[in-house]
């Protein structure tokens, strides 16, 4: 008999979905198809001890939700009846399956009532389909000798991600390639010796704040059992995992797999097989309704949803951003239409302080997190405090088309509050996006996979710091700069004429609101010195005799002559530099420009060498400080770590700064041939047309 796959199993459960098409929705397809199939799930792993539970439950010597019946069961989940698919009934069909899953313990029970099935079973029962569907999923064979944890997860996320398709929603967000779980969980355990070596059975956590179906979490408990399987210990470092998930069904998904978890762990533990990995995955939305809120753990692993709006969570979290740094989001708040590194910071809070060992994480983003937002905004704030605080150790980047849905690049970034003292200060960059192999058949987007002797390489790479070419280690200034702002002397001639005079009076409010004895009085000295070129010097005399002709209310002398420079003025180089009244120079607003200074360098060595061979009367505006600013309407406060200094501290990530590949540009000669050579064809082409 062959073996099946994957999807062998994901297309032979959404023929069911086809069955059903005439009287179920597209959109309700996930009451259906995703719930039978984790019934089915927990049906093949209770097979075996099935009969004792239910003539146990029979005896009715204990209640329905008495823990002892996991001893009888062998598992952290049981059912009482003697129900199975295969068996309800071709009669009341409905009313057998709810009597059956209403015979689940509670954490099982819980998990299918979150999908919402009952009334998508009733209109089956009433068209007489139920009967054939819950046939159909007991043909499937799911349990843990045919089907792995990591190979249910599969199915589970392949199933939504038809689901998806079917209804035109992004339903793959969530979802991480078994590679990359792979590739990002090696990573996160590199050098951890005492949780990999350990033989006195410790316990450490394990969170993923947007945990999706749990598949991330599934791929490092298999891989860290493989690593000590190895090792051949007794009493290896335990792993207790936790999560968070928004969407029920999902979340669904995610708990039934870790409460199944042990049945294919192949342990033959008793006690492993009783204990709920489950208990730690909650229901809720990560970033305004924190389930484990003040918590911290270990490790975390964690690949959030790119480019995720967080509009509706948008009270929650700037109530906590008004925290401050005691809360989760004080280092700052990015867009509301990328969300990303708002699950940044959620994973830089929950990090395991040092005193309790430390924490380290793998997060998987876009990216966008590298380099978005301008100096003292919110993204770059939020960078500034993770260089602060030395918690970035390393990012990845990785090949292109290797996830699901996407093929835009991805990083993987590893946090660490507790690096090495070699590595204090610095962060890793590795360019692994060529490490990647071409699979036979594109999945969705997914054309590459990290095959394991790249993934090899690239952990390599970062436990040994490599430095070749595809590897640099550099100090955290390097992302960091100084946006200072440069100002030049407006050098302007005013000449007043009447055809503009009406240009004038609509340029601004006060203008507008001009007395007609004031409009007739400009007029007047409009109208005198016309044709006249005016010197900033000799406007501001001549305003001031102006000034006292005009009537009250009159605008404020600065506004009037703000007005007549915008309106009658022409830029001219040759002209002198304009000064105010008080002999302060007046800056040109159109000259108004900023320039990056790096870290560390003298501002004013660097305006010698890079601004003012181009802009020798160009100055450094001094006004323009980095401090924290505190806005009352919202109690947020921007650029909390504002030093006080000249120009406003920004961050960005370069990975091109570090591994730009020069390409040689083609020969134009070549070119100019192929584009003839495309000519002579179209032309043979149209002349068969028209012959």
């Amino acid at each position: 008999m062959a073996v099946k796959s994957a999807f062998d199993y994901v297309n032979e459960i959404w023929g069911i979905a086809n069955y059903v098409r005439d009287v179920i929705r597209p959109a309700d397809y996930n009451k259906l198809i995703l719930p039978f199939a984790v019934l089915r799930r927990f049906e093949c792993a209770l097979d075996a001890t099935r009969g004792a539970v239910s003539r146990q439950a029979a005896k009715g010597v204990w209640d329905d939700d008495d823990p002892k019946y996991c001893a009888i069961s062998g598992h952290c989940f049981y059912n009482v009846t003697s129900f199975t698919l295969s068996n309800l009934g071709a009669t009341k069909t409905c009313d057998a399956l709810m009597a059956y899953i209403n015979g689940f313990s509670a954490n099982a029970r819980e998990v299918l009532q979150r999908f919402e099935m009952r009334q998508t079973c009733e209109k089956l029962d009433e068209k007489g389909m139920l009967y054939e569907v819950c046939t159909r999923f007991a043909s499937f064979d799911l349990g843990p000798e045919s089907v792995s944890d990591r190979m249910m997860t599969d199915i589970y996320e392949h199933l939504i991600q038809r689901y998806g398709e079917e209804i035109s929603q992004d339903a793959e967000d969530f979802m991480t390639p078994k590679d990359v779980a792979r590739l990002a969980t090696a990573l996160l355990f590199a050098n951890e010796d005492t949780l990999l070596n350990a033989d006195n059975g410790d316990i450490r956590t394990l969170y993923d704040g947007s945990c999706g179906t749990c598949g991330f979490i599934c791929d490092a408990l298999d891989q860290l059992d493989e690593w000590h399987d190895k090792g051949h210990f007794s009493s290896p470092t335990k792993i207790v995992p936790y999560g968070q998930e928004l969407e029920d069904a999902t979340w669904a998904m995610g708990k039934a797999a870790l409460m199944l978890r042990n049945i294919a762990g192949g342990s033959g533990d008793v006690l492993d097989q009783m204990s709920d990995l489950s208990a730690g995955i909650m229901l809720g939305d990560t970033l305004d309704d924190d389930r484990f809120d003040g918590r911290t753990f270990n490790y975390q692993l964690t690949n959030p949803p790119y480019g995720k709006e967080w509009r509706k969570e948008q009270d929650g979290v700037v109530e906590e951003a008004q925290r401050g740094f005691g809360g989760k989001f004080g280092a700052g708040l990015p867009s509301i239409d990328d969300g990303s590194m708002l699950f940044l910071q959620n994973v830089a809070a929950k990090m395991a302080p040092v005193e309790e060992g430390g924490g380290k994480a793998a997060i998987v983003l876009s990216g966008s997190p590298l380099f978005n937002g301008d100096a003292g905004s919110g993204p770059s704030n939020i960078r500034r405090w993770l260089f602060h605080e030395d918690l970035v150790d390393c990012i990845v980047k990785l090949p292109t088309e290797i996830f699901f849905r996407t093929g835009i690049a991805t990083y993987v970034w590893v946090l660490n509050n507790h690096k090495p003292e070699n590595r204090k200060g610095y962060v890793q960059l590795i360019d692994a996006s060529e490490e990647r192999t071409a699979l036979r058949k594109s999945q969705g987007n997914k054309r590459y996979e990290i095959g394991e002797e790249q993934a090899a390489w690239i952990v390599r790479t970062y436990v040994d710091g490599h430095d070749h070419g595809k590897s640099v280690i550099v100090p955290v200034e390097d992302f960091m700069y100084r946006k200072v702002t440069t100002q030049r002397p407006l050098r302007v001639f005013v000449e007043p004429t009447p055809e503009k005079l009406d240009e004038l009076f609509s340029f601004s409010k006060p203008m507008e609101k001009m007395t007609g004895e004031n409009r007739a009085t400009i007029r007047l000295w409009a109208a005198a010195n016309e044709g006249d070129a005016l010197t900033y010097a000799q406007l501001l005399k001549d305003v001031d005799g102006l000034f006292k002709r005009l009537e009250n209310p009159k605008p404020q002398k600065t506004k009037l002559v703000e007005a007549l420079v915008k309106v009658f003025g022409r830029q001219d180089p040759s002209a002198e530099p304009a000064v105010d009244a008080k002999g302060n120079p007046v800056f040109d607003p159109e000259l108004r420009d900023s320039e990056n200074v790096p870290l560390g360098m003298d501002i004013d060595d660097y305006m010698a060498s890079e601004v003012l061979p181009y802009a020798p009367d160009a100055v450094v505006d001094a006004s323009v400080i980095d401090e924290p600013r505190f806005d009352k309407k919202t109690g947020l406060t921007s650029n909390p770590l504002g030093d006080g200094g000249v120009g406003v501290v920004g961050t960005s990530i370069s990975f091109n700064r570090y591994f730009y590949k020069y390409e040689k540009p083609r020969d134009p000669e070549v070119i100019a041939k192929e584009i003839l050579a495309l000519e002579d064809g179209l032309g043979e082409l149209m002349r068969g047309f028209l012959a």
